[in-house]
């Protein structure tokens, strides 16, 4: 039989957490959900609740995890913070920090663009961090391509229809 991975439903926590108080096996509950072994045997590892498994809390545990992973943390950990908040009110650019944080750790550790987004989050708006860059904008502008400019000279003439040189 081919499985294909697919997300533990609640449901299926709730048949686990039945089966596996009934002590059937996790042979058996990988077969009657169409899951792999190993899927069940995570499911039962990652999700244990003093010995045993429970379905609502396994449910609320992976809900959790979901949450926490799409979370964004502020500049990846403390000290980094720090060093940013550091440097941003000495003057230096987020350009700058970010290539001193990688010539210092030998790797990309944040990249410029994550520090004007950290600076201009609706989360960050009365530290006023955009007081400590270079231009001090409130807002970031959006970046546009070169713009055409036509002229604008009155009563212009096209080329083609002035007369020749010699004439």
């Amino acid at each position: 039989m081919e499985y294909h991975h697919r997300q533990i439903t609640a449901q299926e926590r709730d048949m686990i957490a039945l089966w596996r108080g009934g002590g059937v096996s996790i042979r058996e509950i990988a077969r009657r959900l169409g899951k792999s072994q190993s899927s069940i045997s995570d499911e039962l590892k990652r999700n244990d609740y003093q010995g045993n498994y429970v379905a609502i809390h396994a449910q609320y545990v992976t809900d959790e995890r979901k949450r926490q992973a799409r979370k964004r943390y502020p500049l990846k950990d403390r000290d980094t913070y720090m060093y940013v908040l550091k440097k941003l009110k000495s003057g230096w650019s987020p350009e700058e920090i970010s290539g001193r944080l990688k010539r210092r750790h030998g790797e990309t550790v944040i990249c410029h663009e994550t520090i004007y987004q950290f600076i201009y989050q609706e989360e960050n708006k009365e530290k006023k961090l955009w007081e400590y860059l270079p231009r001090k904008q409130t807002k970031r502008k959006r970046k546009t391509g070169r713009k055409v400019h036509k002229s604008n000279i009155p009563e212009r003439v096209s080329i083609r229809q002035r007369p020749r040189g010699g004439e």
